[in-house]
């Protein structure tokens, strides 16, 4: 009897264990979203054909809570070359939360501009990881120098993605 109590006591404490845990609900995590800019464009009178830059900013939450920025550049009608290109196309994409910046990325892209007639080129922060919903968005710049048009840098302030 002894026995068979003491193994009707485990079982029932194996079951009770068990029960714990399949009770118990697992930590929530948010489903993956994406959420993007309408295409921006911009077209910069070079010397040659005029170079049209289109950019779209995304912010991107992974079912673990981990955010990140980007941005996607393509262009059209570059290829200038050295002699009358572009000095500089900068692009920076930042992720915010609540416009405070979180990461920041950039990279000069104007070699690939003035080399290549057209491409796309994507821009991506580090990741972010937060448990703090709402207020996440993308946004960002393009500082651009036309070569040997004397004026120096410009600044283009694209519009953020809409906020997850």
């Amino acid at each position: 009897m002894r026995i068979h109590r003491k193994i009707t006591s485990a079982a029932v404490a194996a079951g009770a264990a068990l029960t714990g845990v399949v009770a118990t609900p697992a930590p929530a995590s948010a489903a993956a979203t994406t959420k993007c800019s309408s295409t921006q464009h911009r077209e910069v009178d070079t010397v040659g054909p005029n170079l049209d830059i289109y950019v779209k900013l995304c912010v991107v939450r992974d079912a673990s809570n981990r955010y990140h920025a980007q941005a996607v550049v393509s262009w059209k009608d570059g290829g200038g070359g050295a002699c009358c290109g572009m000095e500089k196309v900068l692009v920076e994409v930042r992720l915010e939360r609540r416009d405070a910046v979180q990461r920041r990325t950039s990279g000069n892209l104007q070699a690939s501009m003035s080399g290549f007639s057209d491409g796309t080129i994507r821009l991506k922060t580090s990741t972010y990881t937060s448990s703090s919903p709402g207020g996440w968005t993308a946004d960002g710049k393009v500082v651009y120098n036309i070569q040997n048009d004397g004026a120096g840098d410009r600044t283009w302030q694209l519009g953020g993605s809409p906020s997850i």
